[in-house]
């Protein structure tokens, strides 16, 4: 079987194909199928991005800024012999960039150049010969390199496909990439089996034989596979559990993940049923005022839920910027706290009183009452939905609670189909917030979000030339936030990773538990190292 090494995941990815893809899991899977345009990493002293080359081989600005010139590695392939060239990287762009793809990562190109309110491929993107290329950006700004760096696809496989069914293309469940691995087996729900692309020539060929990935939804499984050796990752691994396996599993080494993942109730702003039927946007019944969501956020008491599911692993969050982003924080603002009474208070403000004594606010004939829906098997968020339940109770607020299965859940929430859920999110790597807080239509706007000032802002704070002239702007934005209170932010996560110490080579860090996955081994459980 040679060195194989297994990673248990939480729940199946989406699709393998980067252009439409959604989940974790399929960006944990495909960082190792598909090439990478540049290796990055994060500086946590300096809160910022650091590129190195990995299919670009170098690049130079140029006209200012506003261009780059991109040279590629030559002779590298795609897994079937074809080689990666220039024309790959543009096709790719231009799906990306297409309304009819809508890309969750459409917003790369927006700052490249457009015509008549469409992205302008043939003008965005100049293609020199195979390897050389050039970027043209309507202006300088600090996230370029992070923007040109999307996985690309190969062009020869999908260019005639039909773009807006492309997020259920065949070709999606069997991946051709150009990365250390190639896919060599994929059963839906169950696992997912990697093996060393002989082909790679980047500078970073796999160390592994294969790598197989398997769904175990259930977090107890998860955890007595770590246990057994049966499996060599897993995450997270819950607080509650890391005295037992550090006395008891001397063959687990536990790693923390600075926070870049935060878990919030996502309150519905707009009225889903107007937003879908009609097109029209107008505010939630229950949800709309932003006095509501105030009195919400009192009503739920955040540090309880710190203090019992996550301990000295979870922070308070005040808005969706990362602690990571030191200098881009406001640290001014402060978390609300727990305060019934002030909830109660603003319920009232906003009409909702309990006028018949049954213990149930209403307004309008119409009581306070909705489901709240999260992942089945999350036991956090489990846990979060039912004391929100008891929670609101106390100021008369009927809860009903759902746990749905992870795929059905994610998808309605992309939607817009549920009106308060228990949701979490991985900050990005570099300071975008267009993705949440854009539009209604914004990919991961979940909730239906909008504010004129937020929309100047975020266009304000992508268009600067260095990256710190954008602090004053996101901390307006998370000052606005904190009044509108769009979801309810709970905490973020330093997320505990279980891995089995014959693992060897893993560098979890910001960027991810599988970051490097090519440099993987197995080794020697009491050696630091295999060579």
């Amino acid at each position: 079987m040679g060195s194989t090494a297994v990673v248990a995941l939480s729940g199946d990815a989406d699709n393998l194909n980067p252009v439409v893809s959604n989940s974790t899991m399929a960006s944990d899977i495909g960082s190792g199928i598909y090439p990478m345009m540049f290796d990055v990493s994060f500086d946590l002293r300096e809160g910022k991005l650091v590129f190195e080359p990995a299919l670009v081989s170098s690049w130079e600005s140029k006209n200012g800024g506003r261009d780059v010139v991109l040279n590629l590695r030559p002779g590298v392939k795609w897994q079937d012999g074809m080689p990666v060239t220039t024309a790959d990287i543009k096709f790719s762009y231009e799906l990306y960039g297409d309304p009819d793809v809508a890309s969750p990562r459409r917003h790369y190109v927006e700052s490249m150049i457009f015509t008549n309110g469409e992205f302008d491929v043939d003008k965005s993107i100049e293609i020199v010969d195979d390897v050389t290329m050039i970027f043209h950006f309507s202006k300088a700004y600090p996230l370029q390199l992070f923007h040109m760096n999307l996985s690309p696809i190969p062009k020869h496989i999908y260019q005639n496909a039909d773009r807006k069914t492309l997020r259920t293309n065949p070709a999606n469940s069997n991946p051709i990439g150009a990365g250390p691995f190639k896919l060599e087996e994929w059963v839906r729900q169950q696992q997912v089996t990697l093996v060393r692309n002989g082909r790679s020539t980047l500078p970073y060929p796999s160390k592994l034989d294969r790598v197989v990935f398997r769904v175990i939804t259930e977090p107890t499984t998860r955890l007595t596979e770590l246990k057994k050796g049966t499996v060599d990752m897993m995450w997270p691994v819950y607080p509650e559990d890391v005295q037992d396996i550090q006395k008891n599993n001397p063959n687990v080494k536990l790693v923390t993940l600075p926070p870049r993942m935060h878990d919030y109730i996502g309150w519905m702003n707009i009225d889903p049923d107007e937003y879908h039927n009609k097109k029209v946007v107008k505010p939630h019944p229950l949800f709309g005022d932003r006095r509501v969501r105030q009195a919400l956020t009192y009503a739920i008491d955040r540090r309880s839920i710190i203090r019992e599911k996550l301990q000295s692993y979870g922070e308070q969050a005040v808005t969706d910027f990362s602690p990571i982003f030191r200098w881009a924080t406001n640290k001014g603002l402060v978390p609300y706290p727990y305060d019934p009474d002030k909830a109660r208070q603003l319920l009232r403000s906003a009409g909702w009183t309990d006028s018949n004594g049954d213990g149930i606010l209403d307004q309008g004939g119409k009581n306070f009452e909705f489901t709240l829906y999260y992942n089945v098997g999350n036991k956090r968020r489990e846990y979060v939905a039912t004391v929100v339940q008891e929670n609101l109770k106390r100021v008369g607020i009927k809860v009903a609670i759902q746990g749905v299965e992870n795929t059905v859940l994610f998808q309605n929430i992309d939607q817009k189909r549920y009106d308060a859920f228990v949701g979490g999110f991985n900050i990005g790597l570099a300071i975008d917030p267009s993705d949440r807080w854009g539009d209604v239509s914004s990919p991961f706007n979940t909730v239906g979000f909008q504010n004129t000032r937020v929309m100047e802002l975020l266009k304000l704070g992508l268009h600067v030339v260095n990256e710190r002239d954008a602090g004053p702007f996101w901390m307006e934005i998370q000052s606005i936030l904190h009044q509108e209170q769009p979801v309810t932010f709970l905490y973020w996560i330093k997320d505990i990773v279980g891995v089995n110490r014959r693992l060897k080579g893993t560098n979890i860090n910001t960027l991810g538990v599988t970051d490097n996955i090519w440099d993987w081994q197995i080794g020697d459980p009491n050696a630091a190292m295999t060579p």
